[in-house]
């Protein structure tokens, strides 16, 4: 059986609370505001420096941001983050603020890119068949 550290999962805590702050926008004296505790407390939350972190204020900030526990204590980023995508241009575009709902979002990605990738070989199958086609003419 694995060892929990403490001051690891307080790391990993942290980091994924900024993750989530970042992604929405707010700063830390907004959600201080509206939890009823000081941006100082959040800052070492964030960074993974407040021992103290307590259940109650966890769920506090857990539901401020709307996601749940399981979310605020993944160990994995991929699972709490925002979803992008890739444009044309290379470019990165925001297309989930509502981090609750990403995988939802990531299913449906998912599923576009399948279908994308399904269009894409039916039309490349197409010029095949044609290009044969005009071949033994």
């Amino acid at each position: 059986m694995k060892t929990i550290e403490i001051s690891g999962l307080l790391n990993t805590i942290g980091q994924n609370l900024h993750t989530i702050r970042n992604a929405r926008k707010e700063t830390l004296q907004s959600v201080a505001a509206d939890i009823g505790i000081t941006h100082p407390i959040i800052s070492k939350i964030e960074n993974g420096r407040y021992p103290n972190l307590q259940l109650n204020l966890l769920v506090k900030l857990c539901n401020h941001y709307h996601i749940t526990l399981q979310q605020a204590l993944s160990l994995e980023v991929a699972n709490i983050f925002q979803l992008t995508q890739h444009n044309k241009d290379g470019s990165q575009k925001l297309i989930g603020q509502e981090l609750s709902s990403g995988y939802d979002l990531y299913i449906q990605q998912l599923i576009n890119e399948n279908n994308f990738l399904k269009e894409q070989s039916k039309q490349f199958l197409d010029k095949i068949v044609l290009s044969a086609h005009n071949d033994s003419d």
